[in-house]
């Protein structure tokens, strides 16, 4: 495997190097030991944890909870029944959040509908309003 600098990390995974000193800050990330050369070396690893962190965060998932996550298998205190009972909660929201995109989804699903109809009948359709209970 070739050396990754942090550099090279950061173009690999497509976040700023700031974005990587700031989950090394928060503790998603391991800083690695300075070589005596200067350069700290990033294995790949890193790339595979950059991209989950991208991937949830863009899921709705606070850093607090990426970080218990990532934990998960490295605690040595952590059981099932706490992890049962945080994955629950988790889904519950994920099952909230897709409910609410597909309100979303069918909002502008009846906006497109009604722009092929005429102006006047889209004019009608407030996307605001998919959360209301007449909207779907």
């Amino acid at each position: 495997m070739e050396k990754i600098t942090i550099g090279k990390l950061a173009e690999l995974t497509t976040v700023n190097i700031e974005t990587i000193r700031f989950y090394q800050r928060e503790g998603l990330l391991k800083e690695p030991i300075k070589k005596a050369n200067g350069y700290r070396y990033y294995d790949e690893e890193y790339i595979s944890k950059i991209t989950f962190i991208k991937k949830v965060k863009e899921l709705g998932f606070s850093l607090k909870e990426i970080k218990e996550l990532l934990e998960i298998n490295r605690k040595p205190r952590v059981t099932c029944e706490l992890v049962k009972e945080k994955v629950a909660r988790k889904i519950l929201e994920i099952d909230e959040k897709i409910n609410d995109l597909k309100k979303v989804r069918q909002s502008l699903a009846r906006l497109s509908c009604a722009c092929d109809e005429s102006v006047d009948e889209m004019k009608k359709v407030k996307v605001m309003d998919c959360f209301e209970t007449t909207c779907c």
